[in-house]
């Protein structure tokens, strides 16, 4: 019913693991993840979780931009966990290294992210290294939710030494175990820092970074194959 051009701004609430009382009063239907919204046919995500902005003749801000900060062009990483024996990952570019002897890693996880409680709970999780093809699989993992689908239906893993799940594919992974005494509190995220168990890092092949994501994320939000593998 928007005019073309127009704007849909959407207030839903939010997650379905915050069901209450108050939605019982309310007649509420369900709750909903920033995830399920943004596949919404001809519309773009913008850079916070909560806005959407109709893509038909109006004028987008740049989208390296309004990605977050392309100068720094981090590398994408899959952030896996597992808790009572089940898998869930997430796309993080918040990864560095931040010791050599011991190797020490530094991992920066949004705590509404369903792979924020894994870790939590469990202490432990894996990175894999995206390659430069591999823009779909940051878009598949980063911009749904496990609370609403299974995202390894359509991926393989293995599970690593701490039993964190080291998607195939990906030309490079980390098994890492959490140091609870350094892990840091940043109000919206959690710092998490952790021993590196294992890893193998020999693939010569050009890692995906940040704005290599940000050139082509137009063509996977409208990609129809992505909209067939996602919920």
């Amino acid at each position: 019913m928007v005019r073309p051009g127009g704007i849909l701004v959407l207030s839903v609430p939010a997650f379905n693991w915050l069901w209450g009382r108050h939605d019982d009063l309310n007649n509420h239907y369900r709750r909903y993840d920033f995830g399920e919204l943004i596949h919404s046919k001809n519309c773009f995500s913008e850079a916070n979780r909560y806005i959407l902005v109709q893509d038909q003749g109006v004028e987008q801000p740049d989208i390296e931009s309004s990605l977050g900060m392309p100068a720094l062009n981090s590398v994408l990483y899959l952030v896996g966990s597992t808790r009572a024996g089940k898998v869930n990952a997430m796309c993080c570019s918040s990864v560095t290294q931040v010791t050599y002897c011991s190797a020490k890693v530094a991992v920066a996880v949004n705590k509404n992210n369903l792979t924020h409680d894994y870790i939590k709970e469990s202490g432990v999780f894996s990175l894999s290294a995206l390659g430069q093809n591999q823009g779909h699989m940051a878009h598949y993992f980063g911009r749904n939710s496990g609370r609403q689908m299974n995202k390894f239906a359509s991926f393989k893993y293995k599970r690593g030494k701490t039993g964190s799940p080291i998607i195939e594919g990906c030309p490079d992974y980390y098994d890492c175990q959490v140091d609870h005494r350094a892990t840091i509190d940043l109000d919206t995220h959690t710092l998490f820092v952790d021993r590196v168990m294992d890893a193998s890092s020999d693939s010569e092949e050009p890692l995906l970074t940040y704005r290599d994501y940000a050139r082509d994320v137009r063509n996977l939000i409208n990609d129809p194959n992505m909209s067939q593998r996602t919920v």
